[in-house]
Parts: structure tokens; sequence; C-alpha cells
């Protein structure tokens, strides 16, 4: 495995580690362990560089150096792609928007922070979080190959298109339950225990909309294992669409979790989170293996 191949999965695996401690941050109500001082933390010992022994404070602390730690390694991702592999355009146009993305991510952050954790912005904060993992997945995917050159798409009858709707369709999931996760509705799956709750509050509708989106999309899951099967799709195809649904499946169980603590557990709240995550990012490799034939390296 080369340089630029170990870089691209290790800042990939950085950001999910990255997006579970945003996750718990906000979780267990740690997003303004810090107060309103950002990059720093307020009244931090050395001048902010270091946290104070407070729980929410240590935290905070962590999410933002480990959001850091993972700036870095993108931005080294990018350079090693332009140094080592310079002909493959793809992949350095997608790190360069990767990071650019970051810091994009790291303003919004501050806005964050600054607005007192307003919700519309915390939503936008992880809508771009998933943005940056879902480009270091296709980078990792294309450079896996360690060819020194553009990948070229192929024609394979809409089934990446297929595979794209269906990891589309787990971000709209994922960004509707992000917005309302802190709010409790009882009952599951029903919202409020009722097939026809008042939906004339906004948070309701969305949560509605978020269950009911969320069991069409297990329904969606099936008709892709079901396809990949029909059409003898590659082993790396099938294997990365079967864990997304597994990983869908558990998160649903967790949702169910998240309803009966009544969304008091951050851990929960991480889990969920990640179990999300996975089933987008799985369902991005497996796109963009079948759009580029691309054969996953294992060394």
């Amino acid at each position: 495995m080369n340089t630029t191949n170990k870089l691209a999965r290790i800042s990939l695996l950085a950001t999910f580690i990255l997006i579970g401690i945003g996750g718990f941050t906000r979780g267990s109500g740690s997003g303004y362990g810090c107060s309103d001082r950002w990059p720093l933390c307020e009244n931090g010992l050395l001048w902010g560089l270091l946290p104070r022994g407070e729980y929410h404070m240590i935290v905070e602390w962590l999410h933002r150096w480990v959001a850091a730690i993972v700036g870095i390694l993108i931005l080294s991702t990018a350079i090693s792609i332009k140094r080592n592999i310079q002909n493959n355009r793809i992949a350095l146009n997608l790190s360069i928007a990767a990071v650019f993305a970051v810091i994009i991510q790291a303003l919004i952050g501050r806005s964050v922070v600054k607005s007192d954790l307003e919700s519309d912005l915390v939503a936008v904060h992880l809508a771009i979080s998933m943005v940056v993992i879902a480009l270091l997945t296709i980078i990792t995917v294309i450079v896996s190959t360690n060819k020194n050159e553009n990948p070229k798409a192929i024609d394979n009858q809409g089934w990446s298109r297929l595979l794209a709707i269906g990891a589309l369709g787990s971000y709209a999931i994922l960004l509707l339950g992000a917005y309302v996760h802190n709010r409790y509705f009882s009952g599951w799956p029903l919202v409020n225990n009722d097939f026809k709750p008042d939906l004339s509050d906004h948070y309701t509708f969305v949560h509605y909309l978020h269950r009911f989106v969320a069991g069409l999309g297990i329904i969606f899951l099936f008709f892709l294992i079901s396809k990949a099967k029909k059409r003898s799709r590659p082993k790396d195809e099938k294997i990365l669409i079967h864990i997304a649904a597994t990983a869908y499946g558990v998160n649903v169980l967790l949702g169910a979790v998240h309803v009966f603590t009544e969304v008091s557990s951050s851990a929960v709240v991480t889990a969920h989170l990640l179990g999300a995550c996975c089933v987008w990012v799985f369902l991005i490799a497996a796109a963009t293996t079948s759009h580029f034939g691309v054969t996953l390296t294992r060394n």
C-alpha cells in the first residue's frame, strides 16, 4: 500500500471518529463547554490551549483538536495525491474539494459556537461533515487501485445511478433525523403512537417524514440486494451493499432505543449517528466501485 493510499484511509477513519465525537458532544450537551470562545477554551489552561478539569469542556476541547488533526490529514492527503498521482485529476480535484469543505466546516463550527448552538447551523455543520466523508470515501476507492491515471466510467446500465440514489436517500434520512434528534416523540415506529399524528408542528412533521422515509429505505436496500444478485455484480459491490444494509438494520433498532430512552442517552445518539454514517459511506463506496469498475485492494 503506497503512502497516498494509507493517508486516504487514515483520513477517512479519522473523519469517521471525529463525526462520532461530534455526535457525542452534541448528545451530551457539551457543545458549549468552552463557552463562546473559539478555537480555544474560555478560561482554560495555557491561555485556553488546554481545558480545565471539567467534563463538558474536555469533551468540546477534544472535539476541536481532533477536528484540527483531521484537517491536517486531509490537507496531507491532497498534497500526497498532487505529488504521487498527479495524472489522476479526479482524485486531485476531489481532495482539493475536501480541503475547502473542511475550511468551510471549521468556519461554520465557529458560527455554531458563536450563535449559542443554533439548531439550523448545527444541522448544516453535520451536513458538510457528511460531504467531507463522502469525498474521502470516493478518494479512498479511487486511489486504492494505485494507478497514476484517471479512472474511467463504465457503462453498467444505470446500476451506479441506483446505488447513488440509495446513498442520497440515506443522506436525506440522516439529515432529517439530525434536525430533530434532541426532541422526544413518544411511540415507535409510529409518531406519538398515531398513524396520522398532528403535523401542524414543524418538528413533528420533520420527525414523521424521517421515520416514513426510513421505512422506504429498508425496502430500497432489499431491492438493491436483489438486483445485485440478479445482475451478478462483483463481490466487492455485494459486500459493500450488504454491510450498508446490515448497518441500516442495526440503526433502525438504535432509533427505537433512542425513543425508548426518551433521547436522553448520548451514547445512543452517537451510535445512531455513526450507524447512519456507515450506511452513507458504504453506499457511496459501492456506487464508486460500480461507476469506475474498481476492484478494491486489501493489502
